[in-house]
């Protein structure tokens, strides 16, 4: 009896070593994931904000705000139309969005995910921003879209050093342009 009650002991070790071992496997396989999805996101709405803007499509820019902050965002058409001023005739030619951050989860609601990009237009200018959006949120499906678009009309390198993203920072929607030349 005492060898069949060690034997079982053991055993029910050598599972839950093996239960804690697969549960450390899935946790970094579900950041993993997490994170892929997040940057896929990223790319994505990068890729549709800069496709409005090239084609100074006014409405599909707004349409990818989330209704709340249409709501939400005084002036908007207004600041739609500085935004597609900046680039002038110049189109974007290169986008690049550095590893975004998050707040929520893929099984915690609401998903928000924040990013900086950089891109570059036809005429060799560089500029510098971030963009915000909710991914999901099942229980208030309004609040699903892009948040905030910050942008400034120079590169990195060419911010001052005690310059602050007021609009990310701030958490309010919007479209905050800063001008530094």
């Amino acid at each position: 009896m005492r060898k069949l009650t060690c034997a079982l002991l053991c055993l029910l070790m050598i599972l839950s070593t093996a239960f804690c071992l697969e549960g450390c496997k899935s946790r970094e396989q579900q950041l993993s994931e997490e994170t892929a999805y997040e940057d896929a996101q990223m790319n994505a709405m990068n890729k549709k904000v800069v496709k409005y803007i090239n084609e100074k499509d006014k409405e599909g820019l707004k349409k990818l705000f989330s209704r709340s902050a249409q709501k939400d965002i005084e002036d908007l058409d207004g600041k739609i139309d500085e935004l597609m001023n900046l680039c002038g005739d110049n189109k974007i030619i290169y986008v690049h969005s550095d590893t975004p951050g998050s707040s929520g989860s893929l099984t915690i609601q609401p998903l928000s995910i924040t990013g900086e990009f950089l891109f570059k237009l036809s005429n060799g200018k560089k500029y510098v921003g971030w963009i915000s959006f909710c991914d999901k949120d099942d229980e208030n499906k309004e609040n699903v879209g892009l948040k905030t678009i910050e942008l400034c009309n120079g590169s990195k390198e060419e911010l001052p050093e005690d310059f602050i993203w007021d609009g990310i920072s701030s958490g309010n929607p919007g479209i905050f342009i800063h001008y530094i030349n």
